[in-house]
């Protein structure tokens, strides 16, 4: 774009200084004039030619690109395209997406049924195939100068070969089960298919065919069901590389250059570069980018229907296609409850809503390779080897996830609608049936999931392992760590229980600092663990030290002593104080810090 914000013309309507309407490969006004040749482009002080499909010549684009104008004499120019959307890259799509049982459509399946077996179905009309046929014209329309001038910025972001290759590496996150199916994979074909662009200066040329490549294969719909995993990923990589795919890889390098620590090398340092974590922090401070990615997310998830069970006979249930999806909404479902419990607020779905299945508890190995099957797995589909695969942890948590949804639905409502579970009656005998059921769907997780104390000096414990073992417990705790609260009514002191979850919740999170050595390469989530778990923990354990019990009234601490809770409360106030300033949240942080050190301050000096 210019210094004005306005795209950039090509250098012959530039030079006459007339208006163009920045269609790429040639815009209109040098096809009227039969100049096509001339048509360019001067983006960052070269001029571009945007490449043009393989075997085509840039008279015959022209000619093409003639066929398509508006047959009015006069009128506006085209709206040019927005590289943050890119709307008309895509074909017009009549897909509406997933309808439910309460859709219009829903109520003349019958009706159409019925009507095809009275008297037959419908024929298909020949306007049917020029439409087709239409929309495929449409789909070989290119992206405009703002849009290209866009795509080399990224494009020249994507780090050396080696240097991607190390912060790939260099991230090691048990959480990444929808994501990591096919990262590795997916990076090696960028350098074999797409490498030669990528090598050298990259220069404007070079870009401009790597981006209208780009271009095209993102334009074109992506076939998902497949049941060969080769022809599944195939779809999307190689020759068919997508700016989806870039997404993915940019996001897995983001995360490697952030694990980087402070005193790495100089050559470490210089491919943190443009993924630091500062540049990410003055981005993202507000959140603001974040809530509207996530309710997204959410939108096109029950958008595409991956919040129901919808069985697909053609396709087999192991199948990657079918598994990859299923992951994906619980990988959503999940973020949303955390997310939900962390600011209070309800969330974007419900529990009650979702008849996902759950995803198998396969490797992603096996699910991407035929000839490991069939698996091995139980009743429920954990995996019957012992395993921690990425998923696992993915499992565990929708389970629950779906609990938690079903204390935020009591927790959240409104004070004025009464259901059978209403937060100010919520009685001893639905705390205890809640209470039994979740440590019920605990006690049935794998032992790879189930934590002990000895796992900390445990060497076959690895740290993949010891970080979902601990954050699969947390995630438990703070089901439990709930429904005790839904009992407290204020007038009373909490529960031995209560203080017993608290506590072990904060020393859980502590772990994370405490025992760094052991989570080396999965630092990072510092903040959203201390705000989700140990802040809630904390204010409890507060409370109870600030609280002068009547002499009516037993003693709450039974087995959890004063010293015990000032302890945690000390090293709580160390770990944020390590976590900085400069960290996201880091205000909310320091709040925290505040309360505890007053609180600790009374409580040692009464």
């Amino acid at each position: 774009r210019r210094r004005n914000g306005r795209p950039q013309a090509c250098e012959p309507c530039r030079r006459r200084k007339v208006a163009c309407d920045h269609r790429l490969p040639i815009c209109s006004r040098c096809i009227r004039k039969s100049t096509p040749q001339s048509c360019r482009y001067l983006i960052q002080g070269q001029l571009v030619t945007p490449a043009l499909p393989s075997g085509v010549t840039r008279s015959q684009s022209a000619e093409l690109l003639n066929e398509r104008q508006p047959r009015e004499p006069t009128g506006p120019n085209p709206t040019t395209l927005s590289p943050s959307t890119l709307e008309d890259l895509s074909p017009p799509d009549e897909n509406v997406g997933y309808l439910g049982a309460t859709s219009f459509p829903e109520f003349f399946r019958e009706t159409q049924k019925h009507l095809d077996y009275v008297v037959g179905p419908e024929p298909v009309r020949d306007g049917l195939a020029g439409k087709t046929e239409n929309n495929m014209t449409l789909a070989k329309m290119g992206p405009d100068a703002a849009a290209f001038e866009a795509a080399f910025a990224l494009l020249r972001l994507i780090p050396t070969k080696e240097a991607a290759q190390f912060l790939l590496r260099r991230n090691v996150n048990p959480n990444d089960a929808w994501c990591r199916l096919a990262l590795d994979r997916l990076h090696a074909t960028l350098w074999s298919a797409l490498g030669h662009f990528l090598e050298g200066e990259r220069s404007n040329e070079a870009m401009s065919q790597l981006a209208m490549l780009l271009f095209q294969n993102s334009s074109k719909p992506l076939k998902e069901d497949f049941s060969d995993p080769d022809q599944w990923f195939e779809a999307f990589s190689g020759a068919n590389f997508r700016w989806e795919g870039l997404g993915i890889l940019f996001t897995f390098w983001m995360f490697g250059s952030a694990s980087l620590t402070e005193n790495g090398t100089v050559e470490q340092r210089k491919w943190l570069g443009h993924y630091n974590r500062k540049n990410l922090m003055q981005k993202y401070k507000d959140g603001a980018e974040f809530w509207r990615h996530h309710a997204e997310a959410v939108a096109l998830a029950t958008f595409l229907g991956l919040h129901t069970a919808q069985p697909n006979n053609s396709v087999p249930e192991e199948c990657v296609s079918v598994q990859v999806k299923r992951r994906l909404f619980c990988s959503v479902f999940n973020i949303d409850m955390v997310v939900s419990t962390l600011t209070g607020r309800p969330p974007l779905v419900s529990s009650k809503l979702c008849s996902t299945p759950l995803p198998l508890d396969v490797s992603d190995e096996s699910l991407l390779n035929l000839k490991v099957r069939p698996h091995r797995l139980d009743k429920d589909g954990w995996n019957m080897e012992g395993k921690n695969h990425p998923v696992t942890f993915l499992r565990a948590a929708y389970i629950i996830a779906g609990i938690r949804s079903e204390i935020l639905e009591i927790v959240l409502q409104a004070p004025h609608v009464t259901t059978q579970h209403n937060f100010e009656n919520f009685s001893t005998n639905t705390k205890s049936a809640m209470r039994k059921r979740e440590l019920a769907i605990f006690s049935l997780f794998p032992p790879g999931l189930q934590f002990k104390n000895e796992d900390f000096t445990n060497p076959s414990v690895d740290a993949p392992t010891l970080y979902i073992r601990l954050l699969t417990r947390l995630e438990h705790l703070s089901n439990l760590f709930f429904i005790e609260r839904l009992s407290y009514r204020g007038s009373i002191l909490y529960t031995p229980q209560m203080l017993e979850i608290s506590l072990e919740m904060i020393t859980l999170t502590l772990s994370f600092w405490t025992q760094q050595n052991r989570l080396e390469g999965l630092q990072g989530d510092y903040e959203w663990l201390v705000m989700l778990h140990a802040a809630p923990a904390a204010g409890i354990l507060c409370m109870e030290l600030l609280k002068q019990p009547s002499s009516t009234e037993p003693p709450t601490m039974t087995t959890i002593t004063k010293p015990m809770i000032i302890k945690q409360l000390s090293l709580l106030i160390g770990f944020l104080e390590w976590i900085g300033p400069g960290a996201p949240g880091a205000h909310l942080c320091n709040s925290i810090k505040t309360v505890v050190e007053r609180v600790m301050e009374q409580a040692l000096n009464p």
